[in-house]
């Protein structure tokens, strides 16, 4: 199987949110500055404050592949010489004069960066990428039918567990095959050491992680639906944030964090049946154990018609342990709804109040706790805008409608995180007795596997 494939990983740690410079070019570094050259041009302000920092330059080439006519773009931090310390290290680099679709560089603008750590600063690295097997067993369907490679790159929070989190597919080729799906999928597979800053390990944002399906052309794709794989299905019933503390492995006592991934497939019922384990980190301290102990907790929502297909579908299932002796600092950012309300629903919870006022527009902010099923409880009124118009209870009633998913994408329960919804109402002033539509600030439900 290893034969199959050649994927690639990469991070960008200190992501550059930047515009592009005209008429860019893709240079291809031919010779890379080293360790020891880096080090001598480490920043005084910056080495007597111990930071960390980078920088990045708008150059262009010559003929030789030198770096030519360039200029300071962005540094990070400013103002402790990071920039400086880039011009003059620019020199030691050589770049290609052709790019990858043999296009002369030369003349071109392009972007080159350069990093320096601080004594006891570190950034992210890998402790464990999936193997080529795990590559396999999420290649996409439709991309096996036609035979056909592709690549996908997804943007992720790298948390200070070593965890990824809030990922987004950020390209995929060829479009439509489901290489992005396929990579976020391997995403509970992942696991990396954090970035450290003052010796401390920080959150960092923007990690970019580039996967290559290559040589999967002989895959032999399953006829039709049958072991279909399911990314984050609407679950109706999950493991308790209780039952994912009281499952923490006694062997695990000098780790702070564990986590598994869980391949399954579904029974009739929407529940999970054959799991097998597809990754553990760290491994043998007990994390599968536990985490197979809480399968029979989980079950899809499916509408009855669906019933018949659900053995054709399996499932990957992430968790992630830490640690209970220690602060639950997690919070409710990207909720994934499995219920919302329709437009005229909306209608019957429309302010009075604010229909007589001849106002169609206003906003309810309120603060709640996630149950069990992920729906929203004892919720609580943050601000409403415009005032004393009533928005701020009617978001309260539409709060009581709503539910998410109860088990995030990155394996963890969602009850007793608190939420803060803003709920936007309006009301088309055509309309003859009632508010004509209305939205709520989450998406429309789905009720697939």
């Amino acid at each position: 199987m290893a034969a199959l494939s050649a994927f690639a990983f990469a991070f960008a740690s200190d992501a550059v949110a930047q515009k592009a410079p005209a008429n860019q070019g893709w240079q291809i570094t031919s010779r890379y500055v080293t360790p020891a050259e880096t080090a001598a041009t480490y920043p005084k302000v910056a080495a007597e404050q111990k930071a960390s920092g980078w920088a990045s330059l708008d150059c262009t080439a010559d003929d030789q592949g030198r770096e030519i006519d360039c200029h300071i773009f962005k540094e990070e931090p400013a103002g402790l010489g990071f920039g400086e310390a880039a011009m003059a290290l620019v020199t030691k680099e050589r770049v290609k004069t052709k790019d990858r679709e043999g296009h002369s560089i030369v003349g071109r603008r392009f972007l080159t960066s350069f990093r320096w750590l601080a004594p006891g600063d570190a950034n992210p690295d890998w402790m464990r990428k999936p193997t080529s097997q795990d590559l396999a067993g999420v290649y996409p369907t439709a991309a096996a039918k036609r035979g056909v490679d592709g690549s996908a790159s997804i943007s992720c929070q790298l948390s200070v567990e070593g965890f990824l989190q809030k990922c987004v597919v950020a390209s995929e080729s060829p479009p439509g095959l489901g290489f992005g799906q396929a990579a976020l999928q391997l995403a509970p597979q992942f696991r990396m050491t954090p970035k450290i800053r003052a010796g401390k390990p920080v959150v960092t944002d923007d990690v970019v992680i580039p996967i290559a399906w290559k040589g999967f052309r002989e895959y032999n794709a399953p006829a039709g639906s049958a072991n279909s794989l399911v990314l984050d299905p609407p679950w109706d019933a999950t493991p308790t944030a209780e039952q994912v503390r009281a499952a923490w492995p006694a062997n695990a006592k000098d780790a702070a964090s564990g986590q598994v991934a869980l391949r399954c497939g579904f029974n009739r019922t929407g529940g999970l049946t054959r799991c097998d384990v597809i990754s553990e980190i760290p491994a043998n301290r007990g994390f599968a154990k536990a985490a197979k102990s809480m399968t029979d907790n989980f079950r899809v929502r499916f509408t009855p018609d669906q019933a018949k297909d659900l053995d054709a579908y399996s499932v990957d299932v992430p968790f992630r342990f830490r640690d209970p002796a220690g602060p639950d600092l997690r919070s409710v950012t990207k909720p994934r709804w499995i219920r919302t309300l329709t437009p005229e629903g909306m209608t019957t919870i429309y302010p009075e109040a604010a229909i007589k006022a001849g106002v169609y527009s206003g906003l309810g902010i309120v603060g709640c706790i996630v149950n069990a099923h992920g729906g929203l409880a004892d919720c609580e009124v943050k601000r409403e805008a415009p005032s004393a118009l009533d928005f701020g209870a009617a978001a309260i009633e539409a709060a009581k409608l709503m539910s998410m998913n109860p088990w995030s994408t990155e394996g963890e329960p969602m009850d007793h995180l608190t939420i803060t919804l803003p709920i936007r109402f309006t009301w088309q002033e055509t309309a003859s007795t009632a508010p004509a539509s209305g939205s709520a600030s989450a998406p429309p439900t789905t009720n697939k596997p």
